[in-house]
């Protein structure tokens, strides 16, 4: 009609797109067998600068009009007249004429685009219903059931089935229109093995086979088919497939059918795919991600995690089989290796008490004062009484009355001692520390004044330079501590030294803060620290060498053992 209209047209092409940038003739004028490649280089520059041309040949010997076919900024084709030569008003007619001209197959190119836009929104409505409808159950099973049926009303089709991938094979989870099914029927054997085919193709597979699309093999879907139509699509997520939906009608599938289906499984299969996990045991999800992660060992891109893997299984290997030194930790108090008490010598009253508990003194220092008024009141009695029997002894010797004698002598005797007695007492009035040392225990000097009793507890003293260490080891490790081991000790007061020690003896168990812990005595092996008796610290004992794993584990295990043995029968 263009040619027609236009006049004096001696060749016309038009080349539409066919797909993927390549153009193809559309129509040729005069006839489909005309010769028209000499209008391939006006096709190719007016496609290339998308706009409309006049090029002339020599002497005029040949003119072309090319004009692009654009619809809304797409590039569709272009049309190729050659002319007889004519004006250049004219063939500025000429181009206006094909400008206008190409309207009807814009309008055909949008009516085209329009139609596939509204079938891809119908086909995306379908799917969004069906998902709605699978989104109504939490449990894979009612869920399948229900998609199957909906799917099958849906489509018109006479059967709709779900196969699940397990272990690389589809296996058939629900069937439309049948609670029920023999697993192992011919029947659904025959339908796993169609399945199995799109599965492993990871691709749509029809039969009949289409004519655009569904392209894939179909001889497990030929030999299931009979005499139906069968379709399969592959349910994926996480680029993986998970599942197969297959339909089954009498009608064969078409193109606009198979789009509709896998517009259906590209937004299930993600659904199914959290459903998959929800349905899973433990032991499933732990093999899902034992595969998964000996994939992306395999994977050459990621060479970093089998790196981290040799290295950590190194580590694993040396913690159970590289052998470490076992020591045992225990709170720690230093006291001194001689403690002195220093005790009431008599009964009487505290006169005077110069030091406490934290002083250091000297051999011979005074620690406390008796009240000595009553001693020296009795001493001043006794002496009396040792002269006036002296007398009297004196007297009856000069009587020569022996018997008179002898009672005076006794009596002069007993005096004596009770003065030697009152002596010694004035004499230990004072308490004296017995060597030097620092004063562990006893604060008197609020209780001025007040009575003692004899043998009651004043102080106790601890030389300066002789030391323990007492270690309290719970009643769990007790068992690897042995005399003659050494070990380690950290004070709170020395936190940057570290000292050594020699265990001496085990003592007996006693309870402190809710635990059994044995007293295990120790000596430094230095004797020249500034300590003071009661810093705390912790200590470890070397027990011998041990496996890493026994000895960060053996207690968890120890515990469950004691445990078990508790509860069980």
């Amino acid at each position: 009609m263009q040619c027609l209209q236009i006049g004096d047209v001696r060749a016309a092409l038009l080349l539409l797109e066919q797909g993927g940038g390549t153009f193809v003739p559309a129509a040729i004028w005069p006839s489909m067998d005309s010769n028209v490649g000499h209008l391939a280089p006006a096709a190719e520059q007016c496609l290339g600068e998308r706009r409309g041309l006049v090029l002339r040949g020599q002497a005029g010997a040949l003119v072309v009009v090319a004009y692009p076919v654009d619809v809304e900024g797409e590039l569709h084709g272009a049309v190729v007249l050659d002319v007889a030569d004519r004006a250049d008003g004219s063939l500025q007619q000429v181009l206006r004429q094909l400008h206008w001209g190409i309207g009807w197959l814009a309008t055909l190119f949008l009516r085209t685009r329009r139609l596939a836009d509204a079938l891809a929104l119908e086909r995306a409505r379908s799917a969004l219903d069906v998902l709605a409808v699978a989104g109504e159950h939490h449990r894979l099973g009612p869920m399948a059931l229900a998609l199957v049926n909906d799917l099958a009303s849906r489509f018109a089709c006479e059967r709709v089935a779900l196969g699940i991938d397990r272990r690389g094979r589809a296996r058939l989870q629900a069937l439309s229109h049948s609670a029920f099914f023999e697993k192992k029927s011919q029947f659904v054997a025959a339908l796993e093995n169609a399945m199995d085919e799109a599965l492993d193709q990871r691709c749509s597979v029809a039969y009949p086979p289409l004519g655009e699309g569904g392209g894939g093999i179909a001889i497990a879907h030929r030999d299931f088919a009979g005499s139906r139509a069968v379709c399969s699509v592959v349910l994926a997520s996480r680029g993986a497939g998970i599942g197969v939906l297959s339909f089954e009608r009498q009608e064969p599938f078409t193109a606009d059918d198979l789009c509709a289906f896998e517009a259906v499984a590209a937004l299930l299969g993600p659904l199914l795919d959290s459903r998959l996990e929800v349905h899973r045991w433990f032991a499933g999800r732990l093999a899902d991600k034992l595969r998964g992660t000996w994939a992306h060992l395999r994977n050459p891109r990621r060479p970093g995690l089998r790196v981290a893997l040799v290295v950590a299984t190194v580590l694993l290997l040396g913690v159970f089989f590289l052998e470490g030194e076992y020591r045992v930790s225990a709170r720690a108090v230093v006291e001194g290796e001689v403690q002195r008490a220093a005790v009431a010598p008599f009964d009487g009253f505290l006169r005077e008490a110069p030091v406490r508990a934290g002083f250091v003194v000297r051999q011979g220092q005074v620690l406390a004062r008796l009240d000595d008024r009553d001693l020296l009141v009795e001493r001043q009695r006794h002496l009396s009484e040792r002269e006036q029997h002296g007398a009297r002894y004196r007297d009856a010797l000069a009587r020569h009355e022996r018997a008179n004698a002898n009672v005076a002598l006794a009596q002069m005797q007993q005096a004596e001692a009770q003065l030697v007695l009152v002596e010694e007492k004035l004499a230990r009035a004072e308490v004296v520390a017995p060597f030097d040392g620092i004063v562990v225990s006893g604060d008197l000097s609020q209780l001025l004044g007040s009575p003692v009793e004899q043998g009651k507890l004043l102080f106790e003293i601890a030389p300066l330079d002789a030391y323990r260490v007492i270690l309290k080891v719970e009643d769990r490790d007790i068992r690897d501590v042995r005399a003659g081991q050494t070990g380690k000790l950290v004070l709170a007061g020395l936190a940057g030294e570290v000292l050594d020690f020699e265990v001496h003896n085990i003592a007996v168990a006693e309870p402190e803060d809710g635990k059994n812990v044995f007293r295990v005595e120790a000596r430094l092996a230095r004797s020249d620290l500034e300590l003071r008796p009661g810093m705390e610290g912790v200590g470890k004992i070397s027990a011998g060498e041990q496996s890493y794993a026994w000895i960060w584990t053996h207690r968890l295990t120890d515990w469950l053992r004691l445990q078990a043995w508790t509860w069980l029968p």
